[in-house]
C-alpha cells in the first residue's frame, strides 16, 4: 500500500508530517512526501525510511495564467469550478471589493493584488504537486492543510484513489479581521466547502478544530491525532538547588503570541527570570522592549536549537509559558507543539486561558492559566508556582506522568494507524 503526502514546505522541519510518515513506514506502508524546494534543500532525499520529493517553486507569472487556469479548472475539477462560480454570482462584486478595501490597512488595489498573486502562486504549486503526485501511483493521497487540498483532490480525481485531509489549523480563521481581503477569504472558504466532503478521511490536531469543521460543513466526523513528541525519558540532570527559577518560552517570535506582554510581566515577578529561545520577525522589537523597561536582569535571549534538541534544552528550565492571544478563532483553539515539548521536558506549564490549553494544563494539574493580554495576570500565574516550591515540584512531576500516560506519539500514533486500517479496509471492499 503506497501513501503520497503533500505539504507546502520542504518537509525537513515539519514534525507532524515527519512523525506521521515515519509511523506509516514502520507499519509497512510505502510513503513518499511531496514538498516544495527551499534554498537549502535538495530535489530529493530519504528521511526515516520514506522518500521526499520537492517540487521547485513556480517562476514569474504570465498575464494569461488566470484564464488558462480557469479553463483547466472547469475540465479537471468541475465540482469546485461550479461552487466557485455559483458563490461568486451570489455575491455582489461591488460589495466584495468594498469588503476587501475596508479590511486592509493598505490601498485596495495594492492589497487585493497581493492576495490575488498569493492565491495564484499557491494554485500553481498545487498544479505542480498534483502532477508529481499522479506520477507516484499511490493508493492514498494525504493532503496536509488546506493549501494542498486541491492538489490532493486532483490526484484523487485522476487516479480514483483515496484522499486524506489533515488540517493542522483552521486555515480560513488564522488572521485578524482586516488582515486578509474578502477575495482571499472567499476563495479559501469556497475551496474547503467544495472539497472537504470529497475526502475519505479527515484528521486534525485537537477536538475543537474537528468540531468546528464538522459543524460548519456537515461532515461525518474528524479524528483527532495530536501533535505530541515521541516519548523518550530524559536522563536525570544536575540538581538546581540555589538557583532562581527559569521560565522558558521557546518558539517563533511572531505577532499576537503575547511575547510583549510576557516581557512586561517580568517587572511583577517576585523571583526568577524569563528566557526566550527562538527566532522571528519580532526579535529586534522584543530586545528593544527589554532594554527600554530595564529588564535585562529578568529577561534574556538564548540562541535557537535544532528540533531534535528542543526537549533536552527545555529541561534546563522549570516552567514553560504559552502566552498566545486569541485574536482569531484559530488561536483560540490552539494546542501548540511547545505545550507537549514542555511536558516532555518535565516542566510545569502556564498558558493562556483558552479551551484546549485549559483542558490539558488544569485537567492534568501541570500548572495554571492566565489572561494573556494582562501582564500582571501572567506574573500572578508564574508567582503562584515560583513562590510555592512544593507545588512547582508536584506540577513538574505531573507533567512527566501526563506524557508517559497520554501525551506521547507512541500512544497517539495508534489513532493514525487505526484510521488508515479502516480506510484501507473500505478500499479493499470496493
Amino acid at each position: 500500500m503506497k501513501v503520497c503526502m503533500l505539504v507546502t514546505n520542504p518537509v525537513s522541519n515539519d514534525p507532524r508530517v515527519r512523525r506521521e510518515a515515519a509511523t506509516l513506514v514502520k507499519a509497512g506502508y510505502q510513503v513518499v512526501v511531496i514538498g516544495v524546494q527551499g534554498k537549502e534543500s535538495s530535489p530529493e532525499e530519504w528521511l526515516d525510511g520514506y522518500r521526499v520529493v520537492r517540487v521547485p517553486l513556480p517562476g514569474s507569472l504570465r498575464r494569461h495564467v488566470i484564464p488558462h487556469f480557469l479553463v483547466w479548472l472547469k475540465s479537471a475539477a468541475p465540482r469546485l469550478y461550479t461552487v466557485l462560480r455559483d458563490r461568486y454570482r451570489s455575491v455582489n462584486p461591488r460589495k466584495l471589493a468594498e469588503t476587501s478595501k475596508a479590511s486592509s490597512p493598505l490601498p485596495e488595489r495594492s492589497t487585493l493584488r497581493s492576495d490575488l498573486l498569493n492565491l495564484i502562486h499557491v494554485l500553481r504549486i498545487n498544479l505542480k504537486m498534483a502532477k508529481e503526485a499522479i506520477k507516484q501511483h499511490a493508493d492514498v493521497y494525504h493532503a496536509h492543510d488546506l493549501d494542498t487540498l486541491l492538489a490532493g483532490y486532483i490526484a484523487k480525481l485522476r487516479t480514483r484513489k483515496k484522499l486524506v485531509y489533515d488540517f493542522h489549523e483552521l486555515y480560513t480563521e488564522q488572521f485578524k479581521d482586516g488582515v486578509k481581503t474578502g477575495a482571499w477569504r472567499f476563495y479559501y472558504s469556497s475551496l474547503e466547502r467544495a472539497l472537504v466532503k470529497t475526502t475519505d478521511l479527515r484528521l486534525t490536531v485537537c477536538e475543537s478544530l474537528g468540531d468546528w469543521v464538522t459543524q460548519r460543513y456537515g461532515t461525518d466526523g474528524v479524528i483527532t491525532v495530536r501533535n505530541v513528541p515521541v516519548y523518550e525519558p530524559l536522563p536525570p540532570g544536575p540538581a538546581n538547588r540555589g538557583r532562581e527559577p527559569v521560565v522558558l518560552y521557546h518558539g517563533g517570535y511572531f505577532r499576537d503570541r503575547g511575547l510583549e506582554q510576557l516581557i512586561e510581566s517580568a517587572q511583577y515577578l517576585k523571583r526568577g527570570r524569563i528566557v526566550f529561545r527562538g527566532f522571528g520577525e519580532l526579535e529586534d522589537r522584543l530586545r528593544a522592549l527589554v532594554r527600554e523597561q530595564g529588564l535585562k536582569d529578568r529577561v534574556s535571549f538564548a540562541p535557537p536549537v535544532p528540533m531534535p534538541e528542543l526537549v533536552k534544552t527545555a529541561a534546563e528550565a522549570d516552567i514553560g509559558v504559552i502566552p498566545y492571544i486569541p485574536f482569531c478563532l484559530n488561536n483560540r483553539f490552539c494546542l501548540p507543539n511547545k505545550l507537549f515539548e514542555y511536558l516532555m521536558a518535565g516542566l510545569a506549564v502556564v498558558g493562556s486561558d483558552l479551551p484546549e490549553l485549559r483542558k490539558v494544563i488544569l485537567g492534568h494539574s501541570v500548572g495554571g492559566v492566565f489572561d494573556p493580554e494582562a501582564p500582571q495576570d501572567i506574573a500572578r500565574a508564574l508567582n503562584d508556582l515560583i513562590e510555592d516550591e512544593e507545588r512547582l515540584v508536584r506540577m513538574k512531576r505531573n507533567a512527566l506522568h501526563a506524557v508517559r500516560a497520554v501525551y506521547n506519539w507512541q500512544a497517539e500514533s495508534v489513532k493514525l494507524l487505526k484510521a488508515y486500517e479502516s480506510l484501507v479496509a473500505v478500499s479493499a471492499l470496493r
